[in-house]
């Protein structure tokens, strides 16, 4: 006898909350074309924020930033982005997490040649693929 499994074992409560939070507060961010040039703008000139260093006050993200960020964290470890570092300050890619211990992540082909670089890419690509997900 084969038994369903419970709300609890697929995490339904938590996908049901991911998707009101994503539709009421992140597409609407998204969708609107200024709003999104703004937030790419401003994640591309710090796509990790700064800490306070020598006196300068600490870079945060705004608030609407914050709350997209928010969301791209909260997906599951199965197809998530990373950055893989393959050569210190030289070359960084995008890596696919399987999602399973022990099983190795996927490394993307293309390169880039800073961190910073590598999570602005990733966001881009997050970005582009809740669009789609959700039209």
């Amino acid at each position: 006898m084969i038994k369903e499994k419970t709300g609890v074992q697929i995490n339904a409560a938590h996908t049901h909350t991911d998707d009101f939070i994503t539709k009421k507060y992140v597409l609407p961010l998204l969708r609107d074309e200024e709003t999104r040039n703004r937030l790419i703008a401003e994640h591309k000139a710090t796509p990790v924020g700064r800490a306070p260093h020598k006196g300068n006050p600490a870079i945060e993200h705004s608030k609407d930033l914050q709350t997209v960020l928010d969301k791209l964290r909260r997906q599951p470890m199965v197809g998530k982005y990373i950055t893989i570092c393959k050569k210190d300050f030289k070359d960084y890619r995008i890596g696919i997490c399987s999602g399973v211990r022990g099983q190795p992540v996927e490394i993307l082909e293309d390169s880039f040649s800073s961190e910073e670089a590598c999570e602005h890419a990733i966001f881009l690509k997050r970005i582009s693929e809740l669009l789609e997900k959700y039209t």
